[in-house]
């Protein structure tokens, strides 16, 4: 869904999440990568994430993943 130098505006829970930077857009600031989760008290399975780099305001936020990216953001049919 997401590739470096895209664009998004956040939708109100994204506002909310970034706060103290007093930024309402951002821009993917890498290319999609996976990372895994393994829970090696739990089930020996690993979760694969596919994540990015963010820039809000000039500050950058590593690791950030595209399930959570699409909760905090608009949709572009949304922004007018």
């Amino acid at each position: 869904m997401f590739k470096k130098g895209d664009l998004f505006k956040f939708n109100q829970f994204g506002t909310e999440l970034f706060y103290h930077i007093t930024g309402s857009i951002g821009v993917i600031a890498s290319d999609m990568r996976k990372t895994y989760e393994y829970d090696f008290h739990g089930t020996p399975e690993k979760k694969e994430y596919n994540v990015f780099d963010i820039l809000v305001c000039g500050q950058l936020f590593m690791d950030i993943p595209e399930d959570f990216l699409i909760r905090i953001t608009q949709n572009e049919k949304d922004i007018k």
